[in-house]
């Protein structure tokens, strides 16, 4: 619960603007936070529109199955630039009783998951309970759609038949659901049992027999802890995770990581320069006894600059060509999770295939056949894979959010919004306002989080997510300020 602080009496506050928060995940928690932490003269009213029963959890932070963990060290989950150990602090002060498997032998911590949306839900409430002159409510409903008006400047309709009216706007949803490969988005009925679509739904997973033969799809974070979920619940069946390339997340190294690269100084505007210049920059590390991770936090930091120096169709090709490549060195697993991993690859229950899905049949038994092109095949070559259960791991598909989230395929119907042309999410300016078809920019209408990288180039790991909402609270405080 949130608290709304009242003003003292006979105070003469300038009155609050009101902002509706759409989705009070992460990005959407942390623009609040920010909003009440760094500009206590700014009085605003927050209406975070979250259906969740908790705030700044999110998709990612809102569970509490023990073998979900984050996936960098505790001390490296910063929320705010001058305190970047804040989190690590809060874990060691409350002792950690209920993870006692948090604790790596370096004395690092990478703890479950649901710890980190417990702390960023603190945060929240110890701020918004702090505050004079200004209140934060959750409305815990589902925004269905928002209208410009006379005055204030939006509506925002809800599931249950509220309205809520805002003098600006922040849409800060959560990532949409992964797209089913095409072979598998026409299975006949029966078929359709053996499928997952959502690897997050716990209970379908947990309902998958312990011999099953279970094919993941998407060897990413999200494939990997699908697969270390399954052996935590016992499963002894064999595993497949299939992909396209075949890789995994690289193994996290031992060795202190710090930023090493210049990627801002005359940067690169096509995508094999970039890769050159990425590879003649671990090469150096490699020399001089450094990690390769360094080069990837320099790029981490450096994203906008760098992104933004590429023409588009440059950043299209950069997507076609090398996501695979970055998301892999990029995220990397919790060792407890990277450690499910290579146990299971030692004993011959996990097999990683590199290869692309063609067509999909259904087994008289009522298993799966997938037929594959294995990846550096000939064109004829052909792999059969049999499969009780597929679990559909491919990502978010930010690219088709119109069709999948309603109320940004009515914002975009009415004209309010288009797609960012690289197809990662929301078309958005330098300053995170929403732009219309047209390119122009709403004043009073943002986006915070992953829907807003086609601009920003990095909004999904941690320290970009921070960044984002903390630079976009700082730009409205100054719209209202002025």
């Amino acid at each position: 619960m949130i608290p709304t602080p009242q003003g003292k009496p006979g105070r003469a506050d300038p009155p609050a603007r009101r902002i509706a928060i759409i989705g009070g995940g992460l990005s959407g928690t942390l623009f609040a936070l920010h909003m009440l932490r760094d500009h206590p003269r700014v009085p605003v009213c927050l209406d975070l529109i979250e259906p969740r029963e908790t705030l700044g959890a999110g998709l990612a932070y809102d569970t509490a199955n023990p073998l979900l963990r984050i996936n960098v060290s505790a001390a490296r989950m910063a929320l705010f630039e001058e305190d970047r150990t804040h989190f690590d602090q809060w874990l060691r002060a409350r002792g950690l009783p209920e993870d006692p498997e948090a604790a790596r032998p370096d004395g690092t911590l990478f703890p479950r998951r649901g710890l980190f949306g417990a702390y960023v839900a603190e945060l929240l409430a110890r701020h918004a309970a702090g505050a004079s002159g200004s209140r934060v409510r959750h409305v815990r409903d589902m925004a269905r759609s928002v209208v410009a008006a006379p005055q204030p400047a939006f509506a925002v309709s809800l599931a249950g038949g509220e309205t809520v009216t805002a003098d600006m706007v922040v849409l800060a949803t959560s990532h949409p659901p992964p797209a089913l490969p095409a072979p598998l988005r026409h299975l006949p009925p029966q078929a359709t049992a053996r499928l997952l679509g959502n690897p997050w739904d716990s209970r379908a997973l947990a309902a998958i027999p312990a011999t099953a033969r279970v094919v993941v799809l998407g060897t990413g974070l999200t494939g990997c802890d699908v697969i270390a979920l399954l052996r935590g619940q016992g499963h002894a069946g064999p595993i497949v995770g299939l992909s396209r390339h075949g890789l995994l997340p690289r193994a996290r190294t031992t060795l202190p990581v710090e930023a090493f690269g210049d990627f801002t100084t005359a940067p690169a505007t096509d995508a094999l320069s970039l890769l050159r210049r990425v590879r003649g920059l671990m090469a150096e590390c490699a020399a001089g006894g450094r990690p390769w991770e360094d080069v990837i936090d320099a790029m981490r930091k450096q994203a906008f600059v760098l992104w933004n120096a590429l023409p588009p169709h440059e950043r299209r090709r950069a997507l076609r060509h090398l996501r695979a490549f970055w998301d892999v060195h990029r995220f990397q697993c919790a060792p407890q999770i990277d450690d499910a991993l290579r146990a299971a690859q030692a004993a011959g229950q996990l097999e990683i295939v590199a290869a692309t899905l063609l067509g999909v049949e259904t087994a008289p038994d009522g298993s799966l056949a997938l037929e594959l092109h294995p990846r550096h095949a000939d064109a004829i070559a052909r792999r059969r894979l049999r499969a009780d259960f597929v679990v559909n791991c491919t990502g978010p598909a930010h690219g088709g959010v119109l069709r999948s989230n309603p109320l940004l395929g009515g914002m975009a119907a009415a004209g309010m919004l288009t797609a960012d042309a690289t197809g990662l999410g929301l078309a958005v300016d330098a300053r995170a306002h929403l732009l219309r078809p047209d390119g122009s920019a709403w004043p009073r209408l943002f986006v915070v989080g992953p829907l807003a990288r086609g601009t920003f180039g990095e909004l999904m790991g941690l320290p970009q997510i921070s960044m984002q909402p903390r630079a976009l609270a700082a730009h409205v405080a100054e719209m209202l300020a002025a």
